[in-house]
């Protein structure tokens, strides 16, 4: 599944410390891509993830509260270019 995030960034030191090291993702997870504010206080990226809430325990526990971390799903028919999926989820 396909899933945007909004970061407001209030630790840009805390920001650059998680995305500049080894994200070492748990399986079903791949960031799309990412986007960060010049001014580093807002960052912007695409994932694909197993849920909704799967990500947003993922981001919470890697950023704590260095960044506040709004998750959403996409919606394909109204999104541009999102890429193919990436990873697979095990069935349940």
């Amino acid at each position: 599944m396909h899933l945007g995030v909004v970061h407001e960034i209030r630790d840009p030191a805390g920001w650059d410390r998680v995305m500049s090291g080894d994200l070492n993702l748990p399986p079903g997870f791949a960031l799309l891509g990412s986007v960060t504010q010049d001014d580093v206080s807002r960052g912007m990226c695409i994932w694909e993830a197993p849920s909704l809430e799967d990500l947003q325990r993922l981001l919470d526990g890697a950023f704590g509260e260095a960044v506040v971390n709004d998750c959403f799903v996409a919606d394909a028919a109204r999104s541009v270019n999102l890429p193919a999926p990436q990873t697979t989820t095990a069935p349940a």
